[in-house]
């Protein structure tokens, strides 16, 4: 394994246009109720708070559904190599692995690279909406993210990664307020960060509208 760097902060609120990430892990579990919701999150991140994690490790988040069951986890990485070899390590399974299956049971989280990013107006993101697309290949995923990316919506930001198989796409949307609807809206609850090297990380930042829109990640 790596050697383990120093300096990882406790941050609630990921930062999904982080520019050094190139991989972005992201699952969504559906727990019983708001009291095993916050036993999951709370014991995951425990579990990764006492792991010796690379240089490699940028950011885990948990994040609490408005329904009271779900969670979405939302972790990044510098490289997805970075992260298949920490995964296969025979002691991170058996420590961290055994540690997240004993208070949920899991398969592999969704793997993505980051592909735009959108800054439609100012305000500040204070929760995510989830929304996972199937496609047939690499190409289509950007080819809607770019088309979603011209739509009208009621979102502060929006945030696309094209699965590392082509086969889907991610797309988190911040809002300053829970957007209502049927839809499940997530809230930070805890995190783990490495700050970024030009200064601390500005998670779920101030967002101000961008000429065009868009800016490549």
């Amino acid at each position: 394994m790596n050697a383990t760097v120093t300096g990882l902060l406790p941050v609630a609120p990921p930062d999904p246009a982080r520019p050094d990430a190139g991989l972005v892990l992201a699952s969504l579990w559906h727990t019983e109720g708001p009291e095993q919701q916050r036993k999951v999150m709370s014991g995951v991140m425990d579990a990764w708070e006492a792991t010796r994690l690379p240089a490699a490790y940028l950011a885990r988040h948990c994040l609490a559904g408005s329904d009271g069951r779900t969670v979405l986890n939302f972790a990044q990485w510098t490289t997805s190599e970075a992260h298949r070899a920490f995964a296969a390590d025979p002691g991170n399974q058996q420590t961290l692995g055994s540690a997240v299956q004993a208070l949920y049971s899991a398969g592999p989280p969704g793997r993505y690279a980051p592909h735009r990013f959108t800054a439609r107006r100012e305000g500040v993101v204070r929760c995510l909406t989830a929304t996972r697309h199937d496609t047939e290949d690499a190409g289509a995923a950007r080819s809607l993210a770019d088309e979603l990316t011209g739509r009208d919506t009621a979102a502060l930001a929006e945030y696309f990664y094209v699965g590392e198989d082509g086969r889907q796409l991610l797309v988190l949307a911040g809002f300053e307020d829970e957007p209502g609807g049927d839809e499940t809206s997530f809230r930070p609850f805890r995190g783990l960060v490495r700050p970024v090297r030009q200064g601390p990380p500005q998670a779920m930042a101030t967002t101000r509208a961008q000429e065009g829109g868009a800016s490549g990640t």
